[in-house]
């Protein structure tokens, strides 16, 4: 997901604190077995859909050529320096036209709660559409859902020497379909301490929503994972 707050105030901490290699690997290996059970193997053609800083890109780029999408220019420096085999792009998800098909589109980690409204989120949807080719694999995290949302508070602290950073997240349910995450992040740079506060809202669309929002953009849903068989869960598609 692009945060893009959490970069520009904490970036050095970016991938300390919001990417676990074990959870990222598990989810990667989970595509490349979703893909390769619909005769998608190593070599094919991948968008990552908010791409953020790479995470996902440094791993995917092991099996397919690579083409991350996002509005955070700051955070694909990171990732094309991380991955130097993929191709960046500066694009929005909800409104994009790389004039190109591919074999694989993923849109991981709940980016797509970013979407405003539910004509936000079939646009975005309608544009992966266009950019899939016949009988390609479309794999869809959604920022939870209406059903299953629920409030929580988040905790993590790291460190390493004389820096570090410790988060502070708490997820309110506004209405039926908002949700604010109210994000607090203590930052030590050799023994510098800032404190930094940031508060973003967020869609939930139902699962019917998203299901209406895949076939509306001629995509088939082939099936409706769980977040205990992907991380967060997944819709996945194919055209």
């Amino acid at each position: 997901m692009s945060f893009n707050y959490i970069y520009d105030n904490v970036s050095k901490y970016y991938d300390m604190m919001y990417v676990n290699e074990e959870s990222y690997k598990a989810e990667v290996d989970k595509v490349v077995l979703i893909a390769s059970e619909h005769n998608i193997h190593s070599g094919a053609n991948l968008l990552d859909i908010a791409c953020g800083t790479g995470a996902q890109a440094a791993l995917l780029q092991n099996y397919y050529h690579v083409t991350g999408i996002d509005l955070n220019e700051s955070m694909m420096e990171i990732a094309r320096e991380k991955v130097k085999s993929a191709e960046f792009i500066h694009a929005d998800m909800f409104n994009f036209n790389l004039s190109k098909q591919f074999d694989i589109i993923v849109n991981l980690y709940g980016s797509i709660g970013h979407a405003e409204t539910y004509e936000q989120l079939c646009s975005s949807i309608e544009c992966v559409y266009s950019h899939l080719r016949t009988s390609g694999i479309f794999i869809l995290t959604p920022w939870s859902t209406k059903e299953s949302i629920s409030s929580k508070l988040i905790t993590k602290s790291k460190s390493l020497d004389l820096s570090g950073i410790c988060r502070m997240e708490t997820v309110t349910r506004l209405s039926d379909d908002k949700v604010i995450v109210e994000m607090h992040h203590l930052v030590s740079d050799n023994l510098n301490v800032s404190y930094h506060k940031h508060i973003q809202t967020l869609t939930l669309f139902s699962e019917d929503e998203y299901v209406n929002s895949i076939n509306r953009a001629g995509l088939k849903l082939l099936t409706r994972l769980s977040p205990k068989e992907f991380r967060m869960g997944a819709f996945v598609c194919t055209k």
